[in-house]
């Protein structure tokens, strides 16, 4: 980046279409990353794009070289969401490796550095996940951004904190002190291994890890006779983060989902994302 505070990319490759002039008087709330699925560099990404309708504002090569496609003053077609694209940056980072997904750490540093810079620019505030910064996942049935959004997740948000702590001048909070891990409900896990969220064989056994046993033995205990427990009522909440999430897709496919529940979960993910 030639320079941080102005956000001057390395290099300026400007899409001609595929974009949205202007932003619809929207303001600028969030930063939204994503992965290539591939290791593109930034005329890679300008490539794609031609042939393709989507862009987005930034691409990070490999190398951590950062590239300009879509001003920030405009509107990347990136997050699947229209209102989501309209209040956002959308930066891309290239994949150094697949199967499994991974960027490099020059990306990774360059690419947390920049959301540091473009939530200092945008008086976003310090970035926090689901707050200020969020996956594509968070818009979109995708795995985008992969490892950032799992393996690698923590190590970019805590660089991008450190960033924005660097640049703003500003003292970090002390790190929490760690809580301790919950203890598994094992009545509730076998609930839900009945309901068929835990699949057969081994698939069970492998997302059971170390409490396939317990969980299995309250399975057969339950299934022995005894009266179900009554169906919980519908987590509300739960279903609106799942559908934040991606995992309820879009449009008609949402609806039929999530049927006679639709329009109360739809509600709540409107008021989380503040709609």
């Amino acid at each position: 980046m030639k320079n941080w505070n102005t956000l001057e990319a390395d290099e300026n490759r400007l899409m001609n279409k595929h974009y949205t002039p202007g932003r619809g008087g929207k303001r600028i709330d969030k930063v939204i990353i994503h992965h290539n699925a591939g290791n593109l560099t930034i005329k890679g990404c300008w490539d794609v794009w031609q042939t393709r309708q989507a862009s987005a504002h930034y691409q990070v090569q490999t190398d951590g070289r950062i590239g300009q496609l879509v001003w920030d003053r405009d509107t990347a077609w990136h997050a699947g969401n229209w209102a989501a694209n309209t209040t956002s940056i959308g930066i891309e980072h290239a994949d150094a490796s697949t199967n499994p997904w991974r960027i490099s750490e020059a990306c990774l540093d360059n690419g947390a550095h920049l959301v540091a810079a473009i939530c200092k620019h945008y008086g976003l505030g310090r970035p926090a996940w689901g707050k200020n910064v969020f996956g594509h996942r968070h818009f979109s049935s995708t795995e985008c951004p992969a490892s950032l959004a799992d393996s690698q997740h923590a190590a970019y948000m805590a660089r991008a904190q450190y960033w924005y702590d660097h640049m703003s001048g500003t003292k970090p909070a002390p790190a929490p002190k760690p809580t301790p891990a919950p203890t598994p409900n094992i009545d509730a896990l076998a609930d839900a291994v009945i309901r068929g969220e835990y699949g057969n064989g081994d698939e069970r056994r492998r997302r059971l890890g170390n409490l396939y046993d317990q969980v299995q033995r309250r399975v057969n205990e339950k299934l022995a006779g005894k009266k179900p427990a009554p169906k919980p009522a519908p987590n509300i909440d739960a279903l609106a983060d799942a559908v934040i999430r991606g995992e309820y897709g879009n449009g008609d496919e949402r609806r039929r989902r999530l049927g006679s529940l639709y329009d109360q979960v739809q509600r709540r993910v409107n008021q989380k994302l503040g709609y």
